[in-house]
């Protein structure tokens, strides 16, 4: 694993597949790329962190996480409005900005190595 010089996990095109996996929470129906990840209890903690985070954007910060629509439907694909689906990937992008205090452009090309579509 990867440490940035914030003690933080690099983010790359492995680690923001896998996060962005987790999306809908950590289960049996996850690659097993982001499986053998969360394996190391740095990563899974780190992962325990984000979704977290994701959780209460997702339930007090909509508005905030919804001015990233247009960031991920520029980068990960169409996205549908008005969808819990959407919120949480939504919420899951505003809480990795906000950990590392990321610029918009550096969460658009870090947006841009996610290779996981649900």
């Amino acid at each position: 694993m990867i440490i940035n010089d914030k003690g933080l996990i690099y983010l790359n095109e492995t680690t923001m597949t896998a996060i962005f996996d987790c999306v809908y929470g950590i289960n049996d129906y996850l690659k097993p790329e982001t499986k053998q990840l969360l394996n190391e209890k740095m990563f899974q903690d780190f992962v325990n962190l984000l979704l977290v985070q994701q959780n209460y954007n997702y339930w007090y910060r909509q508005g905030i996480a919804a001015e990233l629509f247009s960031l991920f439907e520029s980068t990960v694909g169409p996205m549908e409005r008005n969808s819990d689906g959407t919120i949480l990937w939504l919420a899951l992008g505003l809480a990795i900005k906000e950990l590392y205090g990321l610029r918009y452009s550096t969460l658009k090309e870090l947006l841009k190595k996610v290779n996981v579509r649900k």
